[in-house]
């Protein structure tokens, strides 16, 4: 484990005159991006549960340096030729998943360090970490259905934006978040609406049992109206084709959904993760395809990762099945070197670890 960290810090870790951030461009496919708000989130989790407080505070004033009007960190960041770090215009929004990983990791820092640091004084991550959750509140959750909208860039301007704010990503379901915010927030009246947002949140996931009873398995994107409720988006929703089935967004979802199980021990969503292991313990496991059909379980891709194999780990382990998760640990090290599935599977690790003290 101290190995796996230390490889990852050296990899993705960088610093700046603003902090520091977690480099997710190694491909280069994102031109000169070097940061994103997911990145970010993953990095302040992996930090704090580490215990590192050095780097976690490095990494808080990155994302104070980093924040939008709404006090939610700007999705992308963007190094020029002479090393300047600079945002564009159209990345000042932010994405869901990213602030609610910061505000879950200044949570955790409240409770490893409630004597604060030489840089950031006692109490002041739990006040980050609640203007943070309350800005989530605000700006990145639906005020009629009470889940996490797509960013805080959701609006009902034109019939194209309605579809858009009338969606919700299953990676954004980070149902223990919702806990944490609930159970450790200041305001009593955040505390409520928080639990509004886990409850409305739960529903939904749980809902998708009944879509897809064969396999359990939950799309990228779902829409919601009035007559079907929620179901899977058809075609390309916001990314691509496959915005319908488990793709690069799900594939989180089963790490996610068995994080909440493992700290909460809710035995309503028990039923929807035993039917979803069941399908991608069939899926080519532990080589799970890299893209999942969601109403048979049948790959999309030829290949796998980290980014899907983790996640299946984990929910292997959280239910008991050990032999399953430890092919899955082994399958593991196949798998190429890349930011996404290598952080995933870190955070993962991490969060395994702190799942007895997370509501601490």
């Amino acid at each position: 484990m101290e190995a796996k960290y230390r490889q990852w810090c050296s990899t993705y870790m960088r610093s700046s005159p603003s902090g520091l951030y977690c480099f997710y461009n190694g491909s280069g496919d994102n031109g000169d991006a070097v940061t994103c708000s997911e990145a970010h989130g993953y990095a302040m989790l992996i930090a704090v549960l580490h215990g590192n407080q050095v780097d976690f505070d490095g990494l808080l004033t990155f994302f104070l340096n980093f924040r939008n009007e709404h006090g939610l960190m700007m999705w992308q960041v963007r190094m020029n030729q002479s090393g300047a770090l600079y945002v564009e215009e159209d990345a000042r929004d932010c994405a869901t998943d990213g602030d609610i990983d910061i505000a879950t990791a200044l949570f955790q820092a409240q409770r490893v360090w409630p004597n604060g640091s030489s840089n950031f004084p006692a109490g002041a991550y739990g006040y980050e970490a609640a203007a943070l959750s309350d800005a989530l509140l605000a700006h990145c959750v639906h005020p009629e259905l009470h889940v996490p909208l797509l960013g805080d860039w959701c609006c009902t301007d034109s019939k194209e934006n309605r579809r858009l704010h009338d969606s919700t990503r299953s990676s954004d379901f980070i149902l223990s978040s919702f806990l944490l915010f609930h159970m450790k927030h200041p305001n009593p009246e955040s505390r409520q609406r928080w639990q509004q947002v886990l409850e409305a949140t739960l529903q939904v996931a749980i809902s998708q049992l009944d879509v897809n009873p064969r396999t359990g398995l939950i799309a990228d994107f779902l829409v919601h109206d009035k007559r079907h409720g929620w179901h899977p988006s058809k075609g390309k929703h916001l990314e691509s084709k496959y915005d319908g089935e488990m793709s690069w967004n799900a594939c989180r979802t089963p790490w996610r959904l068995a994080h909440y199980y493992a700290v909460s021990g809710d035995q309503r969503i028990l039923p929807l993760l035993q039917t979803m292991l069941k399908t991608l313990l069939n899926a080519n496991f532990p080589a799970v395809p890299a893209g999942i059909r969601i109403r048979d379980g049948k790959g999309l891709a030829d290949y796998s990762s980290r980014a899907f194999i983790a996640p299946v780990g984990y929910l292997a382990y959280a239910l008991g099945d050990g032999a399953s998760h430890m092919t899955a640990i082994r399958a593991l090290d196949d798998e190429e070197d890349e930011y996404f599935g290598d952080s995933i599977d870190l955070v993962i690790a991490e969060e395994a670890m702190a799942a007895p003290m997370w509501l601490a």
